[in-house]
């Protein structure tokens, strides 16, 4: 299975002159907690991401700023750790835990965000995983129709 297979196409993006109020919105918008940071909307190129943790973070550690007045650049993070669309989806949950983040922006050629994996894409794709698993497990284990594996609960 590739990354683009489970990503979430097209986020929901910003720039980094954005005040933190619009990454939060967007957050609220498509139910998530990582926006995707592009040079500019047009041609999409990464430089960053925001968390709400990030937002978070910062405005409460510059009590006397209004969010208004705080610029995502101020609190992204942008050293990301990125996965291209036709990467086996491996790729993805080995940054995650290598590298202890929860989102892996996805990108093209270009450098341009096209998607975005999170811990609960790969989490809702489990199971289709466990079943790849198996298929390959029994097609190169075991040469023989005899020698099928059987799966069975043991509940």
């Amino acid at each position: 299975m590739k990354c683009v297979d489970i990503m979430t196409i097209n986020p929901g993006v910003c720039i980094p002159e954005d005040s933190v109020t619009v990454a939060a919105q967007i957050m609220w918008d498509h139910d998530c907690g990582a926006v995707p940071v592009v040079k500019d909307t047009e041609n999409k190129e990464l430089v960053g991401i925001v968390t709400d943790r990030d937002i978070a973070m910062y405005l409460a550690r510059h009590a006397c700023i209004h969010p208004q007045q705080a610029s995502v650049s101020d609190c992204m993070t942008s050293s990301v750790f990125t996965c291209y669309m036709d990467e086996p989806i491996e790729k993805a949950i080995q940054i995650m835990s290598e590298k202890q983040v929860r989102r892996v922006p996805i990108i093209d050629q270009n450098a341009s965000c096209v998607g975005i994996i999170s811990q609960a894409d790969i989490l809702a794709h489990a199971s289709e995983m466990i079943n790849d698993v198996i298929s390959m497990l029994q097609k190169y284990l075991f040469l023989g129709s005899k020698n099928r594996i059987r799966i069975r609960n043991r509940n």
